[in-house]
């Protein structure tokens, strides 16, 4: 009777021992599981801190930018350092989808078909 009381008594503390392990391994995967997520919230919260720290950097960067390009200013700066600028003059300008030399070789063509000297040609090409 005591090796069977002895055996159970084996395989309780077995149990007993497999179980404190298993228990003790999930406490310490739940301890490293909540570390690394306060790692990763202090990781984003000093990246967030940097993104809003750039944007407020890019904002005032973007008012100094466009303060300096206001056409009162300009002037200002013009007549301050004796530049001489004048305003540019407006020139219409005419966007044509087709391709121009094409354009106006159909013009001459047509000119010569009629025996008539082609209207003259004023082609102002402007690059975006």
């Amino acid at each position: 009777m005591k090796t069977n009381s002895q055996a159970f008594v084996n395989q309780l503390l077995v149990c007993l021992l497999v179980t404190i392990c298993f228990g003790g391994s999930i406490g310490l995967g739940t301890v490293w599981m909540r570390h690394q997520i306060s790692v990763t919230a202090k990781a984003n919260n000093t990246l967030q801190a940097r993104i809003q720290e750039v944007e407020r950097a890019i904002a005032d960067k973007t008012t100094v930018i466009e303060t300096a390009l206001r056409p009162d200013e300009l002037r200002r700066l013009n007549v301050e350092h004796r530049l001489g600028m004048v305003p540019r003059n407006e020139v219409p300008v005419i966007h044509v989808a087709e391709d121009p030399l094409e354009r106006m070789a159909r013009r001459v063509y047509a000119a010569q078909i009629t025996d008539r000297a082609p209207p003259p040609i004023s082609l102002t090409i402007a690059q975006h």
